[in-house]
């Protein structure tokens, strides 16, 4: 993903941005028990290489909960065109947030994280991201779908995997990545908590 997006006259694109009740329901979503179940696991291992599978073990037992789950919603949701069974499309589901891993933020962190994320713009996250301690921590959290990107090509993970952890924080980049419009779709309206 280039540094600048079209319609943004030159200027950094500003991070996601997450309104107060969708940080009322990820916190509440957080503190709940996991879903998915050693089934769900075995599953995963079936769709991801093994490199992509060690990354996605590297991840938060919540996080890893979540990416089964939209996998899950993923799968469902591509039944009907014909694209389910190419596991590029639920590799991608599985790894997208990946880059959390990184940042190794606790609850409260990520609260933290998510409240800097409605204030700074990405080329300040960017920055934080090269920062040690929680700075750096925080950065990597939100600008996590780069940072993925990054660590899934590094550990050779299928290119279409890697394109979309970098792309999902972004909808307008969505289009550039040669990923058929219903698996985007699906990815996008799968990606809730």
């Amino acid at each position: 993903m280039s540094p600048r997006e079209p319609g943004t006259s030159g200027r950094e694109p500003s991070l996601p941005r997450a309104t107060a009740a969708e940080l009322v329901r990820r916190a509440f979503v957080a503190s709940r028990a996991t879903r998915s179940d050693a089934a769900d696991f075995a599953w995963v291992e079936t769709i991801l290489t093994p490199a992509e599978h060690a990354l996605w073990r590297r991840q938060s037992p919540f996080d890893r909960d979540h990416v089964v789950q939209v996998a899950r919603r993923v799968e469902r949701r591509l039944a009907a065109t014909g694209l389910e069974n190419d596991p590029r499309w639920i590799g991608a589901a599985l790894m997208h947030d990946v880059g959390k891993a990184r940042a190794g933020l606790t609850i409260f962190e990520r609260v933290l994280a998510a409240a800097a994320g409605r204030i700074v713009r990405l080329d300040t996250a960017r920055r934080w991201a090269t920062a040690r301690g929680l700075k750096g921590r925080i950065g990597a959290y939100l600008t996590h779908g780069e940072v993925g990107a990054r660590m899934i090509r590094d550990a050779g993970g299928r290119a279409e995997i890697a394109a979309w952890a970098e792309a999902h924080q972004n909808p307008r980049a969505t289009a550039r990545l040669g990923i058929p419009a219903e698996v985007v779709e699906a990815l996008i309206e799968s990606d809730v908590a």
